[in-house]
């Protein structure tokens, strides 16, 4: 059995570790994280992989400065949209 990934995601949840310690969010718990997550992964092309050379390449592919721009700007905007509007009270 094959073991489906978005790299994309991996990408997404290391520039939040990286950007959550710098911001000043009203909210940092997990729910709010994993809302930022999401967002950001609804607005960033899927990178998937079923194998570790698959992992490999796509690793490489996204390690160019637009992606991880792109990667980061995603979530700094999801962060703002989801301090703003908090999926809790």
């Amino acid at each position: 059995m094959y073991n489906l990934s978005n790299f994309s995601e991996v990408m997404v949840k290391q520039a939040l570790d990286e950007y959550l310690p710098k911001a000043n969010l009203p909210c940092k718990c997990e729910r709010c994280q994993a809302d930022i997550v999401a967002f950001a992964l609804n607005r960033l092309p899927p990178r998937y992989f079923v194998s570790l050379k698959g992992e490999v390449m796509t690793h490489f592919e996204s390690q160019m400065v637009p992606d991880k721009a792109r990667v980061l700007s995603e979530v700094v905007s999801a962060a703002q949209i989801i301090s703003a509007y908090p999926s809790h009270k």
